[in-house]
């Protein structure tokens, strides 16, 4: 029986969710915690299926998981035929350049 990838956050990502849950939460306090939970709910769902989510066209080498439309994670499997690990690199919002 295979098991599932372990994920691992970048420090970079951690560093982008946070800022961007900072960023919201100057407005709506709840919105931020919300959108937060949310990201961290689909991103900890990747180790069952982690390849749902496309290549992405924005950063070669890395999938991309879309959340609400305007925000994504992009993240890589390490080994793509069994994966191992699922490397978390990015949080973004949808209009930032990124790589």
């Amino acid at each position: 029986m295979q098991k599932n990838p372990r994920l691992e956050w970048r420090e970079e990502a951690c560093a982008d969710l946070l800022a961007i849950v900072d960023h919201i939460s100057d407005d709506n306090p709840q919105a931020a915690q919300d959108l937060k939970d949310e990201i961290e709910a689909k991103v900890n769902d990747l180790p069952s299926f982690p390849k749902k989510h496309v290549q992405s066209r924005r950063a070669a080498g890395y999938r991309q998981l879309t959340v609400r439309d305007n925000y994504l994670v992009f993240y890589r499997l390490l080994s793509e035929k069994v994966p191992q690990i699922i490397d978390v690199a990015a949080v973004v919002h949808a209009r930032r350049k990124w790589p």
